[in-house]
């Protein structure tokens, strides 16, 4: 286990290799206040020859600490797969979760950690319903999203500060104002999401950290699918808030699945790729924008195959520049996966690159000039996959 491992003293987000799973964790003030993203922690991963991560342990140690414990200030779940809620019956802080937690009807596909949520998302409405005037830290909830359920006695007389709905901006982390520092805008889910399958009701946020002058925008979709990531960008655009759409770093849906641009149209027989949605990611990039997979290195498209797809690489591949597209699992690389940091300061977002000179962007973008006017494949990583 790599105990060198910091947090930056300044504002970031960092990847975690966790495996095919996600796990973003957002410095929103160094030293002091924490935001964690989905959460996957594999008991494997604490065996030293294990490429994964042990998450939970490296938490523990690097948080900020209050009363001499660890002090996380708000945990996120997108959606309650057990690739994104692993290990959270040991993490228990302020959540914010889709109304999808609430269905009972779930119960039987849930994992013991999403349940183990479930019952920790009950005991805070619980404890804010009998004082909703004096909500302590450890007892905040923020429920994201439209759902009938939330009409029920149980859900419906919850504050309002405790609900948000899409078009909402949140700025405040466990009670702490942070306007002009951090905004979390709420793009999903959509009232018309709440019958369908958790992948599609995960929650969808573009964060944006600032310093001084200097933005970083951070976008995250769960495990969202091509027509309810197309309906993102549509109703966001109708709505005037494009600012909201633009991103310097995007975690690919759904540990980069194919299912995000090759869609299956309703009397088609084959899934095609739908471009629109490539050109959507493209028109609202940064200039050197970078899309993170987080996942292990082992991208295939054969019929019936889970994430990573290759295809989905290329796709991505194809809207940034060499050596933006990272995978979590060849970073730094294969052999010696490190957490993935970016920064946020006067003069923007920033990739504490800890790759080699030869495989960071300027030496991919050198071998592709190279590999242009070569009749032999570059020797490292250029667009389209690997070189063999």
């Amino acid at each position: 286990m790599a105990d060198d491992f910091q947090l930056p003293k300044k504002k970031a987000a960092i990847f975690w290799p966790v495996g095919t799973g996600d796990s973003t964790t957002l410095v929103l003030r160094p030293d002091q206040l924490v935001m964690q993203i989905d959460l996957r922690h594999l008991e494997k991963a604490e065996c030293d020859d294990e490429p994964e991560w042990p998450i939970i342990d490296h938490l523990r140690r690097i948080l900020p600490k209050r009363a001499g414990r660890p002090y996380l200030a708000v945990f996120v779940l997108t959606h309650p797969d057990k690739d994104h809620i692993q290990g959270f019956a040991e993490l228990r802080k302020h959540v914010w979760h889709t109304p999808k937690i609430f269905r009972d009807q779930d119960d039987e596909v849930m994992c013991d950690d999403a349940k183990v949520f479930r019952r920790e998302a009950h005991r805070r409405r619980e404890a804010i319903l009998a004082n909703p005037d004096n909500i302590r830290s450890g007892n905040r909830l923020r429920v994201i999203g439209h759902d009938d359920v939330l009409n029920e006695d149980k859900y419906q007389h919850l504050p309002t500060s405790c609900k948000s709905i899409p078009g909402h901006i949140v700025q405040t982390a466990d009670g702490v104002n942070l306007d002009g520092h951090f905004e979390a805008f709420i793009h999903a889910p959509f009232k018309d999401d709440m019958a369908d399958c958790k992948n599609n009701t995960s929650l969808s946020l573009n964060i944006v950290l600032r310093e001084g002058q200097g933005v970083g925008q951070f976008f995250f979709f769960g495990d969202r699918e091509y027509p309810t990531i197309k309906q993102i960008f549509e109703v966001t655009e109708e709505n005037g808030n494009e600012d909201y759409l633009t991103w310097d770093v995007m975690l690919s849906s759904h540990h980069c699945s194919k299912c995000v641009m090759y869609w299956k149209d309703e009397g088609a027989e084959d899934a095609t790729l739908h471009s629109d949605i490539m050109d959507y990611f493209e028109k609202y990039a940064r200039g050197n924008a970078a899309i993170v997979a987080s996942a292990h290195a082992d991208f295939t498209d054969e019929d019936g195959d889970n994430p990573p797809h290759q295809r989905a690489r290329e796709a991505y591949e194809g809207i940034v520049t060499p050596g933006r597209f990272i995978c979590t699992h060849e970073y730094p690389s294969e052999r010696s996966a490190r957490p993935m940091v970016f920064t946020v300061d006067e003069r923007g977002v920033h990739l504490e690159d800890a790759r080699s000179s030869s495989t960071r962007p300027a030496g991919l973008a050198t071998a592709v000039e190279v590999a242009r006017g070569a009749s032999t494949p570059p020797g490292v990583q250029v667009g389209f996959g690997k070189a063999k």
